[in-house]
């Protein structure tokens, strides 16, 4: 079972090799879900002229980031080695892993509170919502870690 644990100004994710390569195959089938998501590209102003001005000087940018962050994740994960992650890695595990869980939310057309009342005990442990808990679950395991260390 997988487990997640600050060490010293490390953060330890301890994952088998069946573990890393089913959060290889979650990346892999998420992520085309970012490129269609409102999530992956919020509006900063709703006036049209500000926010294309907007995009022009910032958009480029964001994007970079955004595939950089998946790749540290998808990185770390393909490597043979125990995943050690400096708090660097960490913050960038923890934007894939959000911007990841919101695409897929949205595939899902789950947008507001109390969503997980609409759908039966069995549906939650299969997919599509056992991903999202499973993406859930990384991502709050990786803050408590933070807060420890």
């Amino acid at each position: 079972m997988a487990e997640i644990r600050g060490h010293g100004e490390r953060i330890e994710v301890l994952v088998d090799r069946r573990e890393r390569e089913a959060l290889l195959q979650i990346v892999d089938r998420v992520r085309p879900m970012v490129d269609e998501s409102t999530w992956a590209f919020p509006r900063a102003y709703e006036q049209e002229d500000l926010e294309e001005e907007f995009q022009r000087l910032a958009g480029a940018d964001l994007l970079q980031s955004r595939e950089s962050d998946i790749a540290t994740l998808r990185g770390c994960l393909e490597s043979g080695d125990p995943i050690e992650l400096t708090e660097q890695e960490t913050w960038s595990w923890l934007r894939a892993l959000n911007v990841l869980r919101l695409a897929l939310a949205e595939r899902l057309g789950l947008d507001s509170d109390g969503w997980e009342e609409r759908f039966s005990s069995r549906q939650h442990r299969r997919p599509p919502l056992a991903t999202l808990h499973l993406l859930s679950w990384v991502q709050e395991e990786l803050v408590d870690a933070l807060l420890q260390s």
